[in-house]
């Protein structure tokens, strides 16, 4: 019997010191060693002139130990006082009811509030209340409320308890932001202090790298007042605006109306329409929502045919009336006709017919791969997370009235930020742009420049140059004209596309598109699109008094000269 237990406990041993020995040496070491993660601090998220638009603080976790309460009823009201000091807009009522329902669990711990400041931390603290502690976290700030809040994207619960990053910049550049946490690893005794003469390790934390971006706060200020304004004015269901430098690709400023508060991005929707709301609040719809673009492609269409030498400003189609594609047959927006015309009253006119026209002459593989070229069908590569690519069809699949479709900007999808882009190397000398919204990354101290990136060459010089004489002709005698910027040339095309619904295209629902660049200036581009305005489906009507309202405001900011007297 006695041989039989030594040979059970010969066993035991084995397989204590050599089958199972890593496992057992693991659990001594964290037995005789402590561990203690030390966080990196986000990176921050800066505007052009260096102003932080998102950064992280130390703010308290408070937390309660129902058992250890001495008298619950009595903190709880001495936690209301201070609470209720604090913010004067907290709700007493449910303040009692969430802080009795806690302090009453049969339990050891519970979270109480989160992102608790220094001051209320230490009020409560010197209350001296048993039971009630706290404990570090950090907590993203934004420092301008909902300002670029489609740009910034905001900060959640990561897996591994930190903060982590979703949409926008804060979604594309989570890895950088996060930087890197460090760790202290020293050896203690049986009672668990430190041993002095122990084992010592450090980790050095790294922390997020900075990003700079070339937002600029007063331009992004201007727009999104002004773009809350047009929604509201012309009963949109939601609106985007984004202003570039046309020669650089820089993003003056992207934004999206209706907005939300990153730092209050959960919060309950309180309106009547909440699906349809909630769809599109925290979507940044400038890079993520696509639509049929309608006639402002007649830029793009008629580029091509220019950079081809198959138009010119006075070249002459006939508009008798509707014409027929594959047994499909097309019209005019108006529905009028308007006999011998020129490219240039093609674009003051905004006429399907004649756009049909020219996308037969340029064919369906050379207009397709100028649509490529200028990037329709793919991401710009911009460095906000949600980007969308739109689509675009193999002209391989196209019939007649597909290619006579695309002309004038329907049957493909593209984005607000696509067709700026596009239009940006239609009138900057032919050169498609990556879109660029970060100007410098600050590296513990070291900056790195982004410089702007030209993708490829689409068009020539002088093609170029011809267009923004179209498109300036186009907007001084086109339906634009009534709102047109006195004593200052503009270079743009309207859009209104029907969007399709229930299998067909809807004349009381439209996207209105106006894109449009001040020669004289140089100094921005910009789209404004209005998704389904009620006080007038068309464009003109919306879209362009919205773009021209922001225009005047930016050349006075910019201190532009007049150009036209």
């Amino acid at each position: 019997m006695h041989l039989f237990v030594l040979f059970l406990f010969a066993l035991r041993l084995l397989s204590i010191q050599v089958f199972q020995n890593d496992k057992y040496k693991t659990l001594a070491k964290q037995q005789h060693t402590d561990l203690q993660d030390i966080p990196a601090k986000r990176g921050d998220i800066l505007s052009s002139d260096g102003f932080p638009l998102a950064t992280t603080r130390m703010a308290y976790l408070m937390y309660a130990e129902p058992k250890k309460l001495l008298n619950t009823d009595e903190t709880i009201e001495k936690l209301i006082q201070i609470l209720k000091s604090s913010d004067s807009t907290i709700d007493t009522d449910k303040l009692e009811d969430d802080l009795h329902k806690l302090l009453t669990l049969d339990l050891y711990w519970v979270l109480v509030r989160h992102n608790v400041s220094l001051q209320v931390k230490e009020k409560i603290e010197s209350a001296g209340l048993k039971g009630i502690g706290f404990e570090e976290e950090p907590v993203r700030y934004y420092p301008e409320g909902s300002l670029a809040s489609h740009v910034l994207g905001f900060v959640g619960g990561g897996e591994d308890s930190g903060l982590k990053g979703y949409f926008g910049i804060e979604g594309f550049f989570d890895g950088d932001l996060r930087g890197k946490s460090g760790r202290v690893i020293e050896e203690k005794g049986a009672l668990g202090n430190p041993i002095l003469v122990g084992g010592y390790k450090k980790v050095d934390t790294i922390n997020g790298r900075d990003f700079v971006l070339t937002l600029n706060r007063a331009v992004q200020y201007i727009v999104e007042k002004r773009l809350k304004e047009g929604v509201i004015k012309y009963g949109a269901v939601s609106g985007s605006v984004i202003v570039m430098n046309p020669e650089t690709g820089e993003i003056i400023a992207m934004a999206n109306y209706p907005t939300y508060d990153p730092k209050d991005f959960t919060k309950e929707v309180n309106i009547e329409d909440k699906e349809t709301f909630a769809k599109i609040e925290r979507k940044n719809l400038a890079i993520a929502d696509t639509y049929e673009p309608g006639s402002v492609i007649k830029s793009l269409t008629i580029s091509s045919a220019v950079d081809l030498n198959i138009v010119n400003p006075q070249t002459t189609f006939s508009d008798d009336g509707p014409v027929s594609y594959s047994g499909h047959v097309i019209n005019n927006w108006d529905g009028k006709h308007y006999g011998i015309q020129t490219i240039i009253q093609l674009l003051q006119k905004s006429n399907n017919i004649g756009a049909a026209w020219v996308g037969h002459l340029v064919g369906s593989e050379r207009i397709h791969k100028y649509f490529s070229n200028f990037g329709l069908g793919f991401s710009t590569g911009i460095e906000l997370e949600g980007e969308d690519a739109g689509i675009l069809r193999d002209s391989a699949e196209w019939t007649d009235i597909d290619l006579a479709n695309a002309a004038f900007g329907q049957g493909l999808l593209t984005t607000s930020i696509q067709i700026l882009n596009a239009f940006n190397a239609v009138v900057n000398g032919g050169n498609l742009m990556k879109p660029k919204i970060v100007s410098k990354i600050i590296d513990n101290g070291k900056e790195i420049i982004v410089k702007p990136k030209v993708v490829r060459r689409i068009i020539s010089e002088k093609t170029s140059e011809t267009m923004i004489f179209l498109l300036t002709k186009a907007v001084e005698g086109g339906e634009s004209k009534y709102f047109n910027i006195k004593n200052y040339q503009i270079a743009g095309k309207t859009g209104t596309a029907q969007i399709f619904v229930d299998g067909k295209y809807d004349s009381q629902k439209t996207n209105a598109t106006f894109i449009g660049y001040v020669p004289v200036s140089k100094k921005f581009s910009m789209i404004v699109r209005l998704d389904q305005p009620t006080s007038s489906v068309f464009a003109a009507e919306t879209a362009v008094p919205l773009w021209m309202d922001i225009a005047k405001d930016l050349l006075v900011f910019y201190s532009v000269t007049p150009d036209k007297f």
